[in-house]
């Protein structure tokens, strides 16, 4: 029988309708910013208001969700690679989808009932960037960096400080949105990767394939122009990304002392994490697949990549080789870049 690909919401609506299926229910806060009134009972899912007030335009005020769902969930015994997975639950499909066809900003709040007793939950334990929330910080250390802005070569003004507007956009989002804020640090790099000098790679290097097929080609002057043509063609985006950021990472990255004890990653696994790294925001973009589910949750010991031998959520499964290093880690890794890249262009 093929694996059932119906969003969550539905599948577990069609299990409940066998009265025998153990269930539990629960009570969400949702949070909207326009007035929205009325109530939806669909299957074992209701949406109602909650606050009764006379709030204006763009406040905030409570509607509740309750949730029906079955207590044992079986896909996480047959968990796989490409098992169902989008990042979220029952609740956030429900609360996505109504944004979507109401278009109006709803946010999922924590779980304030659960079955007949009232229980608030926090939504989230710890920090999954700590360093960002603790120590202390001076403004008189912004001179320095100022003025090395001031001395930045003109014609990368623009691109510099768009780095810096995405790197701020990623610590607004990190905690609430850290997929995203994944993104933003991504794309603050790329800014500055598009514009980093990078040596052609042999059309051997890029497609092997296609290169195995020229060289069936006699002529050789042909042969060697039909391939400079293809391999000028190619962008080398993400060749550009991964060595602009081996190329910007110094000993001072790596001899920080807040790192952690255990799940550190060390210089020679950068190369090949920055390219998965790279990998998986084009996977986001372009295929629709989420981010792993140790880039969404705080870190247990601070670890700069999962300690494990694989992670599961539902119906999907994750082995060392498909995660992504931490939030956190890419965090400072990216800040740390995009210093070295201004000491290193501004001029004395």
């Amino acid at each position: 029988m093929p694996a059932d690909k119906r969003m969550l919401f539905l599948r577990n609506a069609e299990s409940l309708k066998d009265d025998s299926v153990p269930r539990r229910s629960a009570e969400y806060q949702v949070v909207a910013d326009a007035r929205i009134v009325g109530e939806l009972p669909f299957g074992p899912y209701v949406f109602s208001i909650w606050e009764i007030s006379n709030r204006r335009e763009g406040d905030g005020r409570w509607l509740c969700l309750r949730v029906q769902e079955r207590m044992r969930d079986p896909s996480s015994m047959t968990a796989d690679r490409f098992g169902f997975y989008h990042g979220g639950v029952i609740p956030s499909e429900l609360v996505a989808l109504a944004s979507l066809f109401l278009r109006q900003r709803l946010r999922l709040g924590p779980i304030v009932r659960m079955d007949d007793s009232p229980r608030l939950l926090p939504e989230k334990h710890g920090w999954i960037d700590r360093e960002i929330v603790s120590g202390e910080s001076n403004f008189g250390e912004l001179a320095n960096w100022l003025a090395r802005a001031e001395r930045l070569k003109p014609d990368l003004h623009e691109p510099f400080v768009l780095c810096a507007k995405l790197y701020q956009q990623a610590l607004e989002l990190i905690e609430s949105k850290p997929d995203l804020a994944y993104l933003n640090l991504v794309s603050a790099i790329e800014v500055l990767a598009s514009r980093h000098d990078l040596e052609k790679p042999t059309l051997d290097e890029v497609y092997p394939d296609i290169a195995a097929l020229t060289g069936r080609v006699q002529d050789d002057e042909l042969r060697s122009g039909i391939e400079q043509k293809i391999v000028a063609k190619e962008r080398l985006i993400k060749r550009k990304f991964v060595e602009f950021i081996v190329t910007h990472t110094d000993e001072t990255f790596w001899s920080s002392g807040s790192r952690p004890q255990h799940g550190r990653v060390e210089p020679r696994q950068l190369k090949e994490l920055m390219e998965k790294v790279y990998d998986q925001r084009s996977r986001t973009l372009h295929s629709g697949e989420p981010f792993p589910p140790n880039v969404f949750h705080p870190p247990l010991l601070d670890e700069e990549f999962p300690i494990g031998v694989e992670m599961s959520v539902g119906e999907r499964k994750w082995l060392p080789e498909d995660l992504v290093p931490s939030p956190h880690f890419f965090e400072r890794l990216v800040n740390h870049v995009l210093k070295n890249f201004l000491v290193r262009h501004s001029t004395e």
